[in-house]
């Protein structure tokens, strides 16, 4: 072969960054667990819809990180129960995370990690059914039980409240045979704890009888949740207490220290509570996201439905957007529990960094919920987990407090840290007169350029008032399709605001998308232009909905005609201002630098819409 004529390989994509994505095509559940922190979000009535859009959101999710320079090293799938999907949906979804791991195999490589085969958690309640799916694809299996197998029965029922204890025997029986990785978890209540030597008989059971290796087992604790407590009333099981969480620590190992299964207990088992897990990270949000297939980010299975831990949608938010809410609303929850007086006294808190922060705004506490066993660990392996000098620990502490909770006071005896800012903003730029608000209070052209009542949008017949994106409280947006009527109407004597003559002034549309550029001297971050149209007041029609005062355009055809320049899953972004009132704008900046400030971003009323790609 002449090596002149090959085709050159494409060039290897460049990621900015790595992240683990917990994938949930469904929150549907086949069961009704007592404990289930999910709640009413379980149920059935989604599941079709689920079923249809679970693989496009995937890739569409994958495909728009990967082009932000992101790059999901895992993909692992979550519920709900994964396995409520028709089969040939689970097929599609290992197929797709499969070949997003050879497509990335070499950048996933040099990250660690050894990713190549999908990752599901299941309650193996349709394990049998799905067992050819699961081997031919190689997936990696995480099976949850109840412990005692007993309560299986009471606490972990069908939809229906039928038990199925020897189903779950069986399928164990199944998974111990299959021959790709696997392990088993259980989360426990404070009512499982009730019998600590049961626990300890069926590990053996599971171990010896079963013949599932049990070394491969995870122990999780269940947490106050509010969705659980909203769904199960008075029958939501109890969280475990300190106490119970380190009698059950205790008996395991002095049940299984020596035996084929401390190899298990010592680097498994109690793994959610050791530093490398996302419950003790840092900052989770910096890393860890949950996707659903409606598009919703969310922190991760704790925090599912919960707004305070939504970070956007995939299909209509920037990744960055996104990334950055995370990491930004995380803080905000540690820092709204304070930082506990035992946690800065404490030589283990670099390693814990005080806790879930889902578990905390669940709880109302500053403190982790297993704090108690966690010192216990450390304790027991000083090699894995040396205790900190207390110099050490003064500056880890300090260090954590600086990052996560700037705002606390320093101690008497350290100084604050150096300003690293160094713009410096003049003192009176807080005055009330300096105000945004009270600027446009001050100048009636101000107030026309940011009324509520200067753009109405008919779309299809509904009527939509729009306002400024500087000073409206939530972003609202709509997607668009071929065929949809979309007119604006505009009071006649706007333009006559900031204008010498009527005729001379023209309705200023300018449409953005959200596919940022960087260009100007400054190198700043924009959205990316799309177009800009100027049509002529004398040109406006009469409005058909408000009368003779207003004016009106018919911007279907407009809408319509730039189709092949919206991107699918990016939103679009269009203006509405006039050409005096826009110029007017400019001139304000140019002379008064506190209003240049904060209206430094386009402040004329908006429109945010998605036009699916056809």
């Amino acid at each position: 072969m002449d090596i002149s004529q090959a085709v050159p390989a494409a060039p290897a994509p460049t990621f900015q960054r790595s992240i683990h994505l917990l994938y949930v095509p469904t929150l549907c559940c086949n069961l009704d667990c007592a404990y289930c922190y999910l709640g009413a979000q379980t149920t059935q009535a989604a599941l079709k819809v689920d079923a249809a859009r679970a693989v496009p959101t995937l890739r569409h999710a994958l495909e728009k990180l990967r082009n932000a320079g992101v790059l999901a090293f895992n993909v692992s799938l979550h519920g709900g129960e994964v396995t409520t999907l028709p089969e040939a949906v689970l097929d599609e979804l290992f197929t797709l995370i499969r070949q997003h791991y050879l497509d990335n195999f070499d950048v996933i490589s040099l990250l660690g990690h050894k990713k190549s085969v999908p990752h599901i958690k299941t309650n193996l309640y349709k394990f049998a059914p799905l067992y050819d799916l699961f081997e031919r694809h190689r997936v990696s299996i995480s099976a949850s039980i109840d412990l005692p197998l007993s309560l299986h029965d009471r606490y972990r029922t069908t939809r229906g409240g039928k038990g199925w204890l020897k189903r779950a025997h069986d399928n164990l029986r199944l998974l111990a045979r299959y021959p790709h990785a696997k392990k088993i978890s259980a989360t426990l209540c404070s009512e499982h704890l009730q019998d600590i030597p049961a626990i300890i008989d069926d590990i053996r059971f599971i171990h010896e009888e079963i013949g599932f290796d049990m070394n491969a087992f995870n122990i999780m604790f269940a947490f106050a949740s509010a969705h659980n407590r909203s769904s199960k009333g008075s029958q939501a099981l109890e969280a475990a207490t300190e106490a119970q969480q380190l009698a059950l620590y205790e008996a395991l190992n002095a049940a299984f220290m020596g035996s084929d299964l401390e190899d298990g207990l010592r680097r498994n088992w109690f793994d959610e509570f050791t530093p490398g897990y996302c419950t003790n990270a840092y900052n989770c949000g910096e890393r860890f996201y949950l996707l659903q297939s409606d598009g919703s980010v969310y922190s991760c299975v704790r925090g599912q439905g919960i707004e305070e831990f939504r970070y956007g949608n995939i299909l209509s938010d920037p990744v960055e957007e996104i990334l950055s809410n995370g990491a930004r609303k995380i803080e905000r929850i540690h820092q709204a529990y304070g930082f506990d007086e035992r946690c800065q006294q404490c030589a283990h808190v670099a390693r814990c960094h005080t806790g879930c922060p889902v578990v905390k705004f669940q709880r109302n506490s500053g403190r982790s919920y297993t704090c108690e066993l966690q010192q216990r660990m450390y304790a027991d392996h000083p090699l894995l987990y040396p205790l900190s000098s207390p110099e050490k620990q003064r500056a880890e502490v300090r260090e954590y407090r600086l990052g996560m909770h700037p705002l606390l006071a320093f101690a008497d005896d350290e100084a604050p840290p150096p300003q690293r800012n160094r713009l410096q903003l003049p003192n009176d730029l807080c005055e009330e007169k300096n105000t945004l608000q009270a600027m446009i209070d001050a100048d009636p052209i101000l107030q026309t350029l940011y009324s509520n009542t200067a753009f109405v949008l008919e779309l299809n017949g509904e009527l939509i008032p729009l306002s400024s994106q500087l000073l409206k409280e939530r972003v609202d947006w709509y997607t668009l399709v071929p065929g949809d009527q979309f007119a604006v109407h505009m009071p006649r004597q706007l333009f006559d605001a900031a204008c010498p003559e009527f005729l001379r002034n023209t309705l200023f549309l300018q449409l953005l998308r959200d596919t940022p550029v960087v260009y100007g001297d400054e190198q700043r971050t924009k959205q990316e232009h799309v177009f800009t149209y100027q049509i002529y007041a004398n040109c406006l029609a009469e409005s058909t909905r408000f009368g003779a005062d207003h004016l009106m355009a018919d911007l279907s055809a407009l809408i319509e005609l730039h189709r092949p320049h919206y991107r699918h899953g990016v939103r679009n972004n269009l203006f509405f201002t006039t050409f005096f009132l826009r110029e007017y704008h400019y001139q304000k900046q140019r002379g008064n630098a506190f209003y240049h400030i904060q209206a430094i971003n386009l402040p004329f009323q908006n429109f945010e819409f998605n036009y699916p790609a056809i």
